[in-house]
């Protein structure tokens, strides 16, 4: 029943925006349902970590959700909220200024919600058929959004975004028709050969040499979704095109929801090979080749949005290493997946204000923002420390997981991690700084009106609060025993 209300309050939303002509009642009505929607989600995660011991990876029996489901559909409320209260902020202000239009506002806030309701149904489905009509319904709510400013840029991103995706989830498709067929092979009738639990239950009767090209399609195809590199192009232009508040939801859920549906197939490739060397292999190669090449594109960057995605690419690729590195390193992945979706959503959000006040997204053309917004400049500070792995943040405590993993398991790829990892920290840091603190030029534009509290700046330090006391307990035992519980649940051990 709760799971029934989590779905129809983003469906309630979407129609209320739809219908109604108030700009200000559509916006309070969006963050209502946002925080209705979190609360049913803290429900559900609450019975999911309540279903096993500290340790345990037990299934929830109300929703059937199990600690990693609960953690990926937390974090997709949690973005939710801090979306739909910027966006009041944000698109609002837009349409004030003759940015967007009245219909462009209603646009965007009917398919917010159904972009979250999306992703609430691929995290929550056990079907393969629902599972892929969800990923493919996130992709066909948001590229209306990223359109959204009809101008050449923005249309072409999302024609981009569209095509790549599109292509890549048909691939999928026929991974997942590969996997029912190795199900059907195996003796399972039609219906539980298209169930996640059923094949993972008769994995080791499935045939090994199908459910191996069952993998392949589906990581090149769910891995556009996600982003690895050479699969990534779509992803810079999409996010840096979007509104903040979508940026952020596309950046901060989205790739994690992608990255969710590879891992529950991964899974039961895995029980049917009786190992997880094989698939992980696909993770620590596409992964570390993403880091390296995220590393030196970031260096030449001259749009702060773009250098946020490109930021996306990069997590994304070490997330994907740290999965191929057996279960420590599965367990420092949920914690930079929690830690990724926090920074990166108070960034977007940041750049937001940033756009708002400056009206560009080229970093040379900002200068002097920290005499001049100093609000927002401490929290684009803070996420970019946060980002790039500073002390007590949580993805610091993952980088640090996954180079203890990495130095014992291929000491070479926890270098050339290392030494990328350094090459984005001086370049990220030369940007940001020459953005907040170097001085400004007198000829250009007249000098910026002064900054005031917005309710973008409360999610902002809410979200860098959660990132850096998490960091601190992930550094615990606790914490990692935590995080080792919920890696459990995707994670097949010889």
């Amino acid at each position: 029943m709760v799971l029934a209300f989590t779905l129809a309050v983003p469906l309630f939303a979407s129609a209320h925006a739809a219908l109604s002509r108030d700009l200000r009642r559509i916006s309070q009505v969006a963050i209502a349902a946002a925080l209705a929607t979190g609360t049913f989600v803290a429900w559900l995660a609450w019975q999911a970590f309540a279903a096993s011991a500290w340790r345990g990876a037990g299934i929830s029996p109300v929703s059937g959700l199990d600690r990693f489901g609960a953690c990926i559909l937390t974090l997709v409320a949690l973005v939710y909220v801090g979306a739909a209260a910027s966006s009041a902020r944000y698109i609002l202000e837009e349409h004030r200024t003759g940015i967007v239009s009245a219909a462009k506002v209603r646009l965007y806030y009917a398919l917010l919600p159904l972009f979250v309701l999306a992703m609430i149904v691929t995290v929550t489905t056990d079907h393969l058929g629902v599972l892929w009509i969800g990923l493919e319904a996130t992709t066909l709510t948001t590229t209306p959004l990223v359109a959204l400013y009809r101008k050449d840029g923005a249309i072409e991103a999302a024609w981009k975004y569209l095509l790549l995706c599109s292509v890549g989830i048909s691939v999928s498709l026929l991974g997942l028709l590969l996997l029912a067929y190795a199900g059907v092979r195996a003796g399972l009738p039609v219906e539980a050969a298209l169930s996640l639990s059923a094949l993972r239950a008769h994995a080791p009767a499935l045939d090994s040499q199908v459910v191996r090209w069952a993998f392949v399609f589906l990581f090149v195809g769910i891995g556009t979704k996600v982003g690895f590199v050479p699969m990534h192009p779509w992803l810079p232009d999409a996010h840096s095109r979007t509104p903040s508040p979508i940026s952020a939801a596309l950046s901060g859920e989205l790739l994690n929801v992608a990255l969710y549906a590879l891992l529950r197939t991964r899974a039961v490739v895995d029980l049917a090979l009786g190992q997880a060397d094989w698939t992980g292999e696909f993770f620590r190669v596409f992964g570390l080749g993403s880091v390296l090449f995220a590393a030196f594109v970031l260096l030449h960057q001259q749009n702060y949005k773009r250098m946020l995605a490109y930021h996306s690419v990069e997590h994304m690729g070490l997330i994907s290493f740290g999965l191929g590195l057996g279960p420590v390193g599965a367990a420092g992945a949920v914690m930079h997946m929690i830690g990724h979706t926090l920074a990166k959503s108070s960034l977007f959000l940041s750049a937001g204000e940033v756009l708002l006040g400056r009206h560009t997204t080229k970093i040379a053309n900002i200068r002097g923002l920290w005499r001049t917004s100093p609000r927002t400049s401490l929290g684009f500070l803070l996420g970019f420390l946060g980002l790039i792995g500073a002390p007590t943040s949580m993805i610091f405590a993952s980088e640090f997981t996954f180079l203890m993993a990495g130095a014992r398991r291929n000491p070479a790829s926890a270098v050339a991690v290392i030494v990328a990892l350094a090459i984005v920290a001086v370049g990220v840091l030369h940007h940001i700084f020459s953005m907040l603190f170097s001085a400004e030029d007198a000829t250009r534009a007249p000098e910026p009106a002064p900054e005031r509290f917005t309710i973008t700046h409360l999610v902002v330090a809410a979200e860098l609060a959660l990132l850096f006391a998490g960091g601190l307990f992930f550094l615990t035992s606790r914490g990692f025993e935590l995080a080792a519980s919920i890696a459990a649940t995707f994670t097949v051990v010889p």
